[in-house]
Formats: C-alpha cells, sequence, structure tokens
C-alpha cells in the first residue's frame, strides 16, 4: 500500500503532497523534511529504493523534480517505480508537457489525476485515456 506521493524540487521544497492514508497535519512537516533530505542525499547512480522507518521509500526524478511515494515494505517496489513513470505521463498527456511549472499552478488536477489512479493506497487505473477521461469531461462542462 502507499502512504503518501510528495513532488519536490532540487533545493529540496515541497511542491506537492497527496496523502493516501491519514497522518496528522503536525507530524507531515517533520516526515516531509526527513524524506526529501534522505532521498537528495542519495547518490545519483545509486537504487532508488530506500529503507525510512514502517515505509520505503521509492523516488525518481523527472527533469527538476524529485517524485517520492512511501510504501509498505511488502510492496513491490519496480511497480511503484513505474507507477511514477506512469502518473508523469499521464500528466504529460494532459498538459501536454508537464513541468515544473503545472505542479506550482495546477494542483488540484494533479490531485485529480492521482485519485483516478490511485484508491485507497492501491493502484487501480494503469491506462492513462480512462483515468484522464472524466477530468477531461469535466473540462469540457465547465468550459460551456
Amino acid at each position: 500500500m502507499m502512504h503518501y506521493l510528495l513532488i519536490a524540487s532540487k533545493s529540496g521544497n515541497i511542491q506537492f503532497s497527496h496523502y493516501f492514508t491519514y497522518i496528522t497535519p503536525s507530524s507531515r512537516t517533520p516526515i516531509e523534511a526527513r524524506v526529501i533530505t534522505k532521498c537528495l542525499g542519495a547518490e545519483k547512480d545509486a537504487c532508488h529504493f530506500l529503507e525510512d522507518g514502517d515505509h520505503t521509500l521509492i523516488f525518481r526524478w523527472f527533469g527538476p523534480c524529485l517524485f517520492i511515494v512511501a510504501a509498505d515494505h511488502t510492496e513491490n517496489e519496480i511497480m511503484i517505480y513505474e507507477f511514477l513513470s506512469l502518473y508523469v505521463g499521464a500528466l504529460h498527456r494532459y498538459f501536454g508537457k508537464f513541468s515544473e511549472r503545472h505542479v506550482l499552478l495546477n494542483i488540484d488536477r494533479l490531485h485529480m489525476v492521482l485519485e483516478e489512479m490511485v484508491v485507497g493506497g492501491e493502484l487501480v487505473e494503469s491506462s492513462i485515456r480512462n483515468a484522464l477521461t472524466p477530468i477531461q469531461v469535466l473540462d469540457t462542462v465547465s468550459s460551456r
């Protein structure tokens, strides 16, 4: 099960966070700081899976954005690593070309795409087309 997804900049600033399991808001800041520091400190050519207490951190760079998922130790790390690529692929298709600017200006859409793909911390939709269809319908209806 995935517990949360974070997107951070190279400087370590949180740009996006989505929690699949409840973590108190006061606990989130220290967790996010620890996790981002740990991932930013990893060697560039090292494994992209790190142990962090009860979770495994799976992280991947896409341009200047660091995507991090915290998951149970029993999860398939490769599947989550590839899920990050799938998620970014969906964002590329939705925005035309996904960039750091989209994270800052369209947080609601990032949450919506993610919620179409992951429910309760489990990947439920691996088709980019199926994940984007409800959001594109909403865009069409709201532009009228």
